[in-house]
């Protein structure tokens, strides 16, 4: 359990918890913003949590090794996802893309193919 955590868990505003433990509101924003907690400040907390240093550190420790998950990649469909292959080859073949017997159905679709490329990366 984070120190957040305990304190959410107690209803004790960042302020409160600060004035208890003798610390100062500001170590206590670095403290549940991921930075690790020194020594000293970890006996305040401890005292104040009526748990044992050696608890918080664990706990320290773990929340430091929680892993990170990765961006998230925007999820197209099939469609966006031709339309992506096709502005590639547009972009590859430029003249495919600009010859006057297109439609404009088909001028349409490469230019929103072409923004969908821009969109995401393809």
């Amino acid at each position: 359990m984070s120190i957040k955590q305990r304190r959410l868990d107690r209803g004790w505003s960042q302020e409160e918890l600060a004035r208890m433990s003798g610390l100062s509101t500001r170590t206590i924003q670095r403290i549940e913003g991921g930075q690790k907690a020194g020594l000293e400040s970890l006996k305040c907390l401890a005292a104040v949590f009526e748990t044992s240093i050696s608890t918080l550190m664990e706990e320290q420790m773990i929340t430091e090794q929680k892993p990170v998950d990765p961006p998230k990649q925007p999820m197209i469909n099939e469609i966006e996802r031709e339309a992506i292959e096709f502005a590639q080859t547009i972009l590859n073949d430029p003249k495919k893309g600009q010859a006057d017997t297109l439609s404009q159905v088909e001028r349409d679709a490469i230019r929103y193919a072409r923004n969908l490329l821009g969109k995401f990366g393809g």
